[in-house]
Order: structure tokens, then C-alpha cells, then sequence
């Protein structure tokens, strides 16, 4: 009841402003699209029902209420973008059922685990390794935390002891909302930022693209964070006398040796990585996802079939993304978006004077500590980067540019509190620490994604050419 009490009073107050304001300079199609739009904003952030229904519910009304020709409405369903996420989707199940994401952190830890910040940097580096091929944080962090919460226990941490189990913990949770902004198939919003991008400034931005932008900025942050987090909340010794590296190989015993499922998957992700990498070469992001499809489902070649895959598919998520795509699309070539902008800086002079870097450093840390009061990063993308980039225009900026670190923004750092993200309530359900312990963490390592992205973007982008 608490979610539909704030969710109807927001909702009553957009339908009153669609019926009484005049909204100057708008037409009524695009004025009744842009309120249906805000609705279903207001319902993907309190969340009062499940953000693939109300994103389906939109869509009926911009069919049915906005007059929106249907075709419009369901194109987020037949972009590239989107049968990218149903690729990533698809490695990322397989990934977990065959068991290979298990044996690479126990490989890792067996490598370099020992000492405590060894045993931070093998768990939080396997997180990393999965980034770019399972695109959910929330299925990465469900992974990562239960083979980390059963490594606490193997090595003697009491739960909620807090004497390095809850180290273990913030680390990985911390990581785990960071490196969403490296690559672009780390989570579904990414590919909605990358497609709300090509819309609105009719620039695209490859998979390779993605990651030159987010690899400076984002590198750094994720070699310095497990030892911020170390000396934030120390770590102490194993209990149970023991290194890691003991536990990971004992792991890797148990698991016996890899199995041909294990094999196709890890020669399927390296082809797949090899294709995203050369995509400005053959320009084939489309063909891609569907040659990889076929592999990963092909019978003797393949490690999945058709019927696990539809099981264990996140259908909802990706009903989400389509239907999003294609009213964030409608909406911007309404001029929707810029709308918005024109009313909030057309008699500002503050906005009109501000120089590039000013705004820059407000945009992003505003952007960043925004997400303290969010619950999940998909409503966010859908306010922030359409907003961002029309702002860009109006102030004569580089649009796109400025869209692709609103974007990043957008997608990491929502580590503040355990509501901010399903991954974050997922490591927060262990009891391995506490929300003190958890926003203590987070507002230092907050301001270092901040400034990492805001000299990424003016010493770092114009020179790989991001900024034109």
C-alpha cells in the first residue's frame, strides 16, 4: 500500500497538469504522450507494479489514448540494441547453469588469493571478467554473492561478525554498481542509453566505442576500490587459518575438471568478445547476436538448449527495454524532451552563462548522489539522459557526449543505501554488514567515480575522438 499511496498521488497530479496546463508550444499528441511517459516514469520508481507491465501499459496508451501508430510503439523490439541484451541475456544463463562462473572466481582466488586484499581483488576481478557478458548486475551479484557468501563461511567468518566477511561483502557490492558504466552490455540500461543517444543526436555508439569511454575513467576506480574498502573497513585474518587460495582449490577439486559445457561456453564468449571488439570493422552488431545465438543453442556445439533458455529468460526485463526504447524514442522526435529543457532554462540565467566544465562537474555529481533516493537504475536512465542531452543542445553543447556520461553516471554508482538496486538488497540480505557500514563506504567512493568520469571526459574523450 505504501508504493501505490505516493505512485497515485503523483499519477493524479500528472493527469490534472495534462488537463489544465496548456503546455505552450506543444501538440496534443505529443503533450498527451509526454504526460502517459511521466505515468509510467512515476510507476517504474515506486515500482507498484512490475516495470514490464506498466511499460506494456504505456505503450496501450500511447497506442490507444495518444493516437501513436503501433509500429512506432513496438520498434524498441527490432533494434539491434535490443537483440544485443538478448544475447548477453542468453551467455549470462549459460554461464551460470554450466557452472563456469563458479570455476573462474575459484581459478582466480586459487591464483592470487592468500592474503586478505589478495582474496578482495580475485573475487571483485571475476565480477569484472562477467561485466561485459551477463547484462544485469542483478544476475552478476546474485552470483558473485552467494560463491563470496559461501566463502566467507569456509573461511571462518562469522556471520556478522564484521571482522572481514563484511569487507568481502561492500567490496563486491561496490563493484558490482561500478563497473555497469565500462561496458556497454553490463546491464539493459546501458543499450537504452546507447539507443536514447542515436535518437536524439543521431550519433551511434559501438560496442568498442562504449568501452574506449568508460575503460579510462572506469579502470582506475575498479584496481583502487577493494583497497579503499580494506582500509575503510579492515580485514582480518581467516579464522579458520586458512588462505583463499587453500579454499579455491579445494573449490576447484570439487568441481573436477572442465566439462565440454564449460568449454563451448568459454570458446563462444571469446568469439563473441572478438566480434564486439572488431565491430567497427564489419559492421555486423545485429548479425552478431544472432550468429552467437545460434552457437550458443546449436545442438553438439552449444552448451544451452531452447527449453532451459526459456525457463531461466528474464522476459520481463527485456519486455521493459523494448517498450522503453520505443517510447523514449516517440517521445524525443515529439520534441518531448526538449520541451522540458526549454521550460526549465529559457529564463535561467544561470544556465544560459554556465561554462562546459561547470556544468559538467554539477551534471555529474548531482547525477551520481542522485541515486540515494532512486530505487533502481532503469527509471533514472528514462529521466536523466533524454533530459541531459536536450539540456546539451539548448546550452549548445556536444550533445552526445554529454548524453554518454549522463549515461554512465546514470548506470553506476548505486551503492548508497541496500534499496537502491535488487544486488545491492541481495548482498545487504547476507548480514554480513550493516546500511551504516554501507553508506559510510559509499560517499567517498561516490566522488571518486565523479571525478574519474568528469577528467575521463575532458582530458580522455577528446583525444579518442568522443568529443568532437
Amino acid at each position: 500500500m505504501k508504493h501505490w499511496i505516493p505512485t497515485l498521488a503523483l499519477t493524479s497530479m500528472l493527469i490534472l497538469l495534462g488537463l489544465s496546463a496548456p503546455f505552450p508550444g506543444m501538440e496534443i499528441q505529443a503533450k498527451t504522450a509526454l504526460i502517459i511517459f511521466l505515468i509510467c516514469i512515476v510507476f517504474w520508481i515506486f515500482r507498484p507494479l512490475p516495470e514490464y507491465l506498466s511499460a506494456f501499459l504505456g505503450g496501450v496508451a500511447f497506442i490507444t489514448v495518444a493516437g501513436i501508430p503501433g509500429e512506432q510503439v513496438f520498434s524498441g523490439f527490432s533494434t539491434p540494441v535490443w537483440w544485443m541484451g538478448v544475447l548477453s541475456m542468453v551467455l549470462g544463463i549459460t554461464i551460470n547453469d554450466t557452472g563456469l562462473g563458479r570455476r573462474i572466481v575459484f581459478m582466480l582466488l586459487s591464483l592470487i588469493g592468500g592474503t586478505p586484499l589478495r582474496i578482495l581483488y580475485s573475487t571483485t576481478m571475476v565480477n569484472n571478467l562477467l561485466a561485459p557478458f551477463i547484462p544485469t548486475n542483478t544476475a552478476r551479484g546474485a552470483l558473485l554473492c552467494g560463491i563470496t557468501d559461501s566463502l566467507c563461511d569456509s573461511l571462518g567468518y562469522e556471520r556478522g561478525g564484521k571482522k572481514g566477511d563484511h569487507t568481502i561483502m561492500l567490496a563486491n557490492m561496490y563493484i558490482n554498481t561500478t563497473n555497469t558504466f565500462m561496458f556497454l552490455t553490463a546491464m539493459e540500461g546501458n543499450l537504452l542509453c546507447v539507443k536514447i543517444i542515436a535518437e536524439s543526436t543521431g550519433r551511434t555508439i559501438t560496442w568498442m566505442e562504449w568501452l574506449c569511454a568508460g575503460f579510462v575513467p572506469g579502470l582506475p576506480l575498479l584496481l583502487i576500490f577493494p583497497y579503499l574498502v580494506n582500509r575503510m573497513f579492515p580485514m582480518q585474518p581467516p579464522p579458520a587459518g586458512i588462505s583463499g587460495a587453500e579454499t579455491a582449490r579445494k573449490k576447484l577439486r570439487e568441481l573436477g575438471p572442465m566439462s565440454r559445457a564449460e568449454w563451448s561456453t568459454a570458446i563462444i564468449m571469446g568469439l563473441t568478445m572478438l566480434l564486439w571488439l572488431t565491430g567497427d570493422l564489419h559492421k555486423l552488431t545485429a548479425s552478431t547476436s544472432s550468429f552467437t545465438l545460434i552457437l550458443l543453442l546449436l545442438p553438439g556445439i552449444g552448451a544451452v538448449s531452447w527449453e532451459k533458455i526459456q525457463a531461466r529468460f528474464p522476459w520481463p526485463a527485456m519486455i521493459w527495454l523494448g517498450f522503453a526504447i520505443g517510447m523514449a524514442g516517440i517521445i524525443d522526435r515529439l520534441h518531448g524532451f526538449k520541451w522540458l529543457v526549454d521550460r526549465l532554462v529559457a529564463d535561467s540565467a544561470f544556465f544560459q552563462n554556465i561554462g562546459f566544465t561547470p556544468f559538467l562537474a554539477i551534471m555529474i555529481v548531482a547525477i551520481v548522489f542522485m541515486h540515494i533516493i532512486f530505487a533502481g537504475m532503469n527509471a533514472m536512465v528514462m529521466v536523466i539522459v533524454p533530459i541531459s542531452i536536450a539540456l546539451a543542445k539548448q546550452l549548445n553543447f556536444d550533445a552526445a557526449a554529454v548524453g554518454l556520461v549522463a549515461s554512465m553516471a546514470t548506470t553506476g554508482g548505486a551503492f548508497f543505501m541496500p534499496f537502491n538496486s535488487a544486488p545491492n538488497l541481495i548482498f545487504y540480505a547476507t548480514g554480513r554488514y550493516d546500511v551504516r557500514q554501507q553508506l559510510a563506504g559509499a560517499v567517498p567512493l561516490a566522488f571518486l567515480i565523479c571525478i574519474a568520469l568528469l577528467l575521463g571526459l575532458l582530458f580522455w574523450w577528446p583525444f579518442i575522438g568522443v568529443i568532437k
